[in-house]
């Protein structure tokens, strides 16, 4: 793989292990100032009779000479200035991996990218490469090829497959056929669900292919590269605007919060935006839009489903951790 950096909500991940050492550091300046706040206004507070309690006599507007220190004060330019620099060579290091790399993935032709579409008030989201994707470690199997068409292992509980190819839909019931005579087309949509008595779903397999679109909710496989180039009713999807409208929609935010990421739909920006994630862990996570965007801002949500392709497992493992050391430890 060509990144630097699994970006996923692990301990390990860049954006964690930065809230860990800024929130540390917060902590401490924190603490030391509000330390030598309170004994400030304990010991200057009003009331309190400098001779009587010995304690030493401020003027305002005035620095006693007696109290100069060169090296205290020094050392408390120095100290901060250093903090500062650190914690920003961080933050610029943690930016370099999310926004630099993409520029080097979008040659890669092991990643996986998606056209995010910023709408008013949802997501479009338009597959540029295919994703052939089947539940894991559930007792049954799709098999779905060009040469013998769709065959199924329907295993312990499945009663029936719920199948669609393309604008066609068919069903099976698996207790005397668990095969179809149709050909995988890669072109097209295909969906197979296998469901028990009760209608409730045990398996699923799916092929998504080039172009195809979905909308609030999309899926991605997890142990690869996933780039989104993300737009704000990009007119070359939308119909409804042209590129010689003057309306060319409002500013969004595509954040993946449990990821820590996020990104701008910027109305207008040929070519969009970019951003990408390493997903190493199937499951479900909410999508929102970060930007006051209008009337149902608040509603602009959806969900992002980590799947592993046909064949394969997702590996809790996967991805090369960030090489910086001094971040890590």
């Amino acid at each position: 793989m060509g990144a630097d950096r699994e970006l996923w909500p692990d301990e390990y991940t860049v954006f964690n292990i930065l809230y860990d050492k800024f929130l540390f550091w917060s902590i401490i300046v924190g603490a030391f100032t509000f330390a030598w706040l309170i004994i400030a206004i304990l010991r200057y507070r009003e009331g309190v009779d400098p001779v009587a309690d010995k304690v030493d006599v401020l003027k305002v507007g005035t620095f006693p000479k007696e109290r100069h220190h060169f090296d205290l004060e020094l050392a408390w330019f120095v100290g901060p200035t250093i903090l500062v620099v650190w914690v920003t060579i961080l933050a610029f290091g943690s930016m370099n991996i999310v926004w630099g790399e993409v520029q080097n993935l979008q040659n890669d032709d092991d990643s996986f990218t998606v056209e995010v579409n910023g709408q008013q008030w949802y997501w479009d989201f338009y597959y540029q490469d295919a994703l052939t994707w089947e539940d894991v470690a559930t007792g049954h199997d799709v098999t779905w090829d060009t040469a013998s068409g769709l065959s199924i292992d329907a295993g312990a509980g499945a009663v029936t497959a719920s199948i669609t190819y393309g604008a066609n839909t068919a069903n099976l019931d698996l207790a005397n056929n668990t095969t179809l005579d149709v050909l995988f087309n890669e072109f097209i949509f295909h969906n197979v669900d296998l469901l028990d008595a009760e209608g409730n779903i045990l398996h699923r397999w799916q092929h998504i292919p080039v172009e195809h679109k979905m909308s609030e909710d999309f899926i991605i496989p997890c142990d690869t590269n996933v780039l989104f180039n993300i737009h704000s009713n990009n007119p070359e999807r939308d119909s409804e605007f042209e590129e010689s409208n003057v309306y060319q929609g409002v500013q969004h935010a595509f954040w993946l919060q449990e990821w820590g990421m996020k990104e701008d739909a910027v109305p207008g920006l040929e070519g969009g935006t970019w951003m990408y994630v390493q997903p190493n862990e199937a499951g479900t996570f909410p999508i929102r839009c970060a930007e006051y965007c209008g009337q149902q801002h608040s509603i602009m949500n959806g969900e992002v489903e980590v799947v592993a392709r046909e064949g394969m497992t997702c590996d809790a493992d996967f991805g090369v951790y960030f090489e910086n050391k001094e971040l890590r430890e």
